[in-house]
């Protein structure tokens, strides 16, 4: 009886010495996302994936975004802003939310059954005054030689509706998403 009491009681400390975070950073970072993923929505499938899953700091990246129209017409039309696709994108090392901005015409794309509309990531980026001093450095990194190195995961989206949003309100807007992630790494062989 006396073993069990002092096995239940080293266990209990070992459990305990082992849940400690002290703030070293020495936590076990959750993993990346894959480097595809997609969703579907009715007659839709949306895809983002990127060609590798490690780019060398200020390559350029492939990254792409899909949308397959699956339905029974032969061609649909549908209603979006000035790209269908949104690539907003969060830097995990530094913790860095970057957004993605578009101009937002009314712009209509029409989908033929089967054909996946196509569209490479391009960084669409900014900052303000009000953002810090190093946000606003690595977006105009970013800006001026590309990616610098780090962990980061892209939240894409695809956004659309099927009837002129400017005539009807009741129309059901899709905004389906899937998020990837990659390293940019120096020096990658």
């Amino acid at each position: 009886m006396l073993r069990v009491v002092y096995f239940l009681a080293f266990v209990f400390v070992l459990v305990a010495c082992g849940t400690t975070n002290n703030g070293s950073g020495s936590a076990i970072k959750d993993s990346l996302p894959p480097p595809n993923s997609g969703d579907n929505e009715g007659d839709f499938l949306y895809s983002l994936y990127t060609e590798k899953d490690v780019y060398d700091e200020f390559g350029d990246l492939a990254i792409f975004a899909e949308l397959t129209y699956v339905g029974d017409e032969e061609s649909i039309d549908i209603f979006h802003g000035g790209s269908a696709f949104h690539f907003p994108f969060i830097e995990r090392t530094r913790e860095f939310d970057v957004g993605y901005a578009m101009n937002e015409p009314l712009l209509t794309t029409t989908l033929f059954k089967d054909v996946p509309l196509r569209e490479k990531y391009a960084f669409a980026g900014g900052y303000s005054d009000e953002d810090t001093e190093e946000f606003q450095q690595f977006v105009q990194t970013i800006i001026d030689k590309g990616f610098p190195e780090g962990e980061y995961i892209m939240n894409g989206s695809a956004q659309f509706y099927l009837n002129n949003p400017a005539f009807t309100t009741n129309d059901k807007k899709y905004d389906m998403s899937a998020s990837i992630g990659f390293t940019v790494m120096k020096d990658v062989k």
